[in-house]
């Protein structure tokens, strides 16, 4: 267990459009431009962590560049609340890249961004509102396990993604809702959406809710085809 007074209160942060890192999951990534690589190193001689936040882009703007490459525009708006990761793996690629492993520790609310003194972006940050992050309990009765199973099953044939279910039977309810919507490929405001969701019933009602429409739109897309 990784108790919430040993999270720091200033963290590097990483901004990724699209990408989700809930509690108890895993997230892989390549790093490749030179401020995220002093970054990560900058966090392995610190306390090993990094928070992971989107930038907030509206839904009718149009992405600019990539984030990991560093071609997207610097000093973005950023949403205000992210989740914290440890760095667990880190392999060093022959091409001056990096490969990291971060795992999930807990949701974080901005508090402000402080002046900058590296070549990546700093924040102030406080976890009050998620303290249960850190220690849910194994399972919960209000969990349909099975029917978001199902569901995340029949979604992800839409994009022929076929998951190892394996490892994912024995997991308790949090780290089983957070891979799998770690996994689902949702739009970059729907992950952050489920990012802010309180509560993880909460949050597997949203997931549902989200996967039951787009298997809605894309049977009558179908029956559309056919008809045409």
């Amino acid at each position: 267990m990784f108790g919430l007074e040993r999270l720091p209160d200033i963290l590097p942060v990483f901004p990724l459009t699209g990408t989700l890192l809930l509690p108890k999951g895993h997230l892989p990534l390549n790093i490749f431009e030179s401020r995220y690589l002093d970054m990560i190193y900058h966090a392995r001689e610190q306390n090993n962590m990094i928070g992971m936040i989107q930038p907030a882009l509206s839904p009718l703007a149009k992405q600019a560049g990539h984030d990991q490459f560093g071609t997207a525009p610097r000093n973005r708006p950023l949403y205000t609340t992210g989740c914290v990761g440890m760095i667990s793996d880190l392999i060093e690629n022959a091409n001056g890249g990096i490969s990291i492993m971060l795992t999930g520790l807990s949701r974080y609310d901005i508090v402000e961004e402080l002046p900058r003194t590296q070549t990546f972006r700093e924040m102030r940050v406080k976890y009050t509102r998620f303290p249960d992050d850190c220690g849910l309990p194994p399972r919960s009765d209000d969990i349909p396990r099975s029917k978001l199973v199902l569901t995340v099953e029949k979604y992800l044939k839409l994009y022929n993604i076929t998951p190892k279910w394996e490892p994912l039977e024995k997991a308790c309810d949090e780290e089983l809702v957070n891979v799998l919507a770690m996994l689902c490929p949702f739009e970059a405001s729907e992950k952050q959406a489920l990012l802010e969701i309180e509560s993880l019933k909460e949050r597997v009602d949203l997931m549902l809710q989200i996967m039951t429409f787009n298997l809605l739109d894309s049977s009558a897309n179908g029956i559309n085809k056919i008809l045409q």
